[in-house]
């Protein structure tokens, strides 16, 4: 194996990543070395590279959206082997405390983020803890096999934290990377009973309504809230769930909630919302709840879901980038270039 690898890293906030050499990273008794063969770009990457949120050291390889095959394995692992094809789930924990212990590894006290806290997937190999990696069968490509490392299993964190049942009026506020998800979810997996898509695009709205959107409404033809008022007659939705995170879309988006409804954040801005507490909390007992990653429990049930074509992949990646061109594909990603919905880094 070589003793060298090129990698993507960021050194100076606000500035393009560099191609550099570096050392292939040394696995511990517990960890696997992963050949990466996809790397999915997320927006959280353009936000690290731009400091709208903090990276753990510099430089850093970003890329937290990885799949590949295992090409070496620690003294101490069982389970997987060397070949094996693997995805990764970024959330790294100590796997003892009370959220560890419980399913809620994301919430460990020593959480780390591959791609944020310590290097990521924009690389040839990568060194993670064995417990972080889940088998992928032959029959999903690598490059699904990446994106369900966030944009799947994000969107669907954030659906069984919104609470979503049979029957529910759900509103998908932005139908980017994880919005797209987060309709054929609500709709094919969760049963909601309309799912109304949201967003300034034609051409998302309409991959939304391929994907199970029952109504679609385009922000840039008027309010939303008050078109959902009409579509719902007048109860507006049960879960409202947010996956661009401006201020004015956070805001705009709680309108839509309904009374007794549940309002779900997932987007990542710069600014600090207002919410005025009787108008849009008291009055109508509405439900604020903030989504921090996923749960690698839901990980494998993606894989099992996505394995028995319940939920359709193969729209989800519309851009492909080869590693040294990482700048371009988060360029095509930040300016909508080509319609976008994930662009991958493959190798």
């Amino acid at each position: 194996m070589k003793e060298m690898m090129k990698v993507a890293r960021l050194h100076r906030i606000g500035e393009e990543l560099r191609i550099n050499r570096v050392q292939v990273p040394k696995v511990g008794a517990d960890d696997v070395l992963v050949d990466i063969k996809a790397s999915g770009i997320c927006h959280s990457d353009i936000n690290y590279r731009d400091g709208v949120s903090p990276v753990g050291k510099l430089p850093i390889i970003l890329g937290h959206e990885i799949a590949g095959e295992i090409m070496e394995v620690g003294g101490r692992v069982e389970g997987v082997e060397n070949g094996d094809r693997v995805c990764v789930h970024y959330v790294i924990s100590c796997g003892n405390c009370l959220f560890c212990s419980t399913g809620r590894e994301n919430l460990c006290g020593k959480y780390q983020m591959i791609g944020k806290d310590v290097d990521g997937g924009f690389a040839e190999y990568i060194k993670v803890p064995a417990r972080n990696v889940l088998k992928l069968p032959e029959t999903i490509p690598f490059e699904q096999g990446a994106i369900m490392g966030c944009a799947v299993s994000t969107a669907f964190h954030a659906l069984r934290r919104g609470r979503v049942s049979v029957g529910d009026t759900v509103v998908i506020y932005g139908v980017g990377g994880l919005g797209v998800h987060a309709v054929q979810l609500a709709s094919k997996i969760f049963g909601a009973g309309k799912v109304i898509a949201v967003d300034v695009s034609n051409g998302k709205l309409k991959l939304a309504e391929k994907l199970g959107a029952d109504e679609v409404v385009n922000t840039a033809e008027g309010d939303p809230a008050e078109r959902i008022k009409e579509i719902t007659r007048g109860r507006l939705a049960d879960v409202t769930l947010e996956f661009i995170g401006l201020r004015k879309t956070i805001e705009k988006a709680i309108d839509c909630v309904g009374k007794g409804g549940r309002m779900v954040i997932v987007g990542i801005g710069p600014e600090d919302i207002r919410v005025s507490p009787y108008g849009t909390i008291i009055a109508k007992e509405m439900e604020l709840i903030g989504v921090n990653d996923h749960l690698k429990s839901e990980m494998a049930q993606l894989i099992e879901l996505v394995g028995s074509e319940k939920i359709d992949l193969s729209n989800s990646v519309t851009h492909r980038v080869p590693l040294e061109d990482v700048n371009r594909g988060m360029e095509i990603l930040e300016r909508k270039i080509g319609n976008p919905v994930r662009v991958v880094v493959v190798q």
